[in-house]
C-alpha cells in the first residue's frame, strides 16, 4: 500500500518538475515545429511572409543543451535548400505539412510529390502527404513523382545545379 503511495507521489513530483522546466525560458524544451502566424512570419531562407500552410516547413536544431530553434520555411524547398547551406545545424526534427489536411507531419516519414505543375511559393512544386497513396494519387493528377524524404532531397539538389 505504501509504496504504490510512494510511486505515485514520485509521479506527481516529477510531473512537476516538467511542467517547471517546460514553463521557464521561451526556447521549448521539446523540439517542435516553428509557430508560423500566417500573413506575418517570413521564410528563414528567402524572407518572404508565409501565407499557404500547405507548402509550409519547419525544422529545429538544438541552440545549446535542451534547448531548441525553430525554423519557418514558405516552401519545403526552400528548408531544404537552407539545410544543405547550414551543415552545421543538426536538425532534431524536421516537419512539412500534409497537402490535404494542412496538419504538421514528420519530414522522413512523409511523401512528396514534386511537379512544375504545383505551385508553391518559391517554385519548388513540392507537395507533401502523411498517406502514400494519396501521394501516388495526386502525383499521376499533376504528372510528378512520389518520392521518400531522401530521394526529394537528391531530386532538389539535382534540379539546383541546373538553374
Amino acid at each position: 500500500m505504501t509504496e504504490t503511495i510512494l510511486q505515485s507521489w514520485r509521479a506527481m513530483i516529477v510531473l512537476l518538475f516538467m511542467l517547471l522546466l517546460t514553463a521557464c525560458g521561451n526556447n521549448p524544451a521539446e523540439p517542435k515545429p516553428a509557430d508560423i502566424r500566417y500573413g506575418e512570419s517570413t521564410c528563414t531562407e528567402c524572407g518572404m511572409i508565409i501565407s499557404q500552410p500547405k507548402y509550409a516547413s519547419s525544422f529545429a536544431y538544438a541552440e545549446s543543451e535542451g534547448h531548441y530553434k525553430s525554423l519557418a520555411f514558405d516552401d519545403i524547398g526552400d528548408m531544404v535548400v537552407y539545410m544543405r547551406k547550414h551543415p552545421e545545424l543538426t536538425p532534431v526534427g524536421i516537419w512539412v505539412h500534409d497537402y490535404d489536411s494542412e496538419e504538421w507531419i514528420d519530414a522522413q516519414g512523409a511523401t512528396y510529390v514534386k511537379s512544375d505543375a504545383i505551385r508553391s511559393p518559391m517554385g519548388f512544386g513540392v507537395a507533401a502527404f502523411a498517406d502514400p497513396s494519396a501521394a501516388e494519387r495526386f502525383a499521376a493528377e499533376v504528372g510528378g513523382a512520389a518520392l521518400d524524404w531522401d530521394h526529394l532531397r537528391i531530386e532538389l539538389a539535382m534540379a539546383e545545379h541546373h538553374h
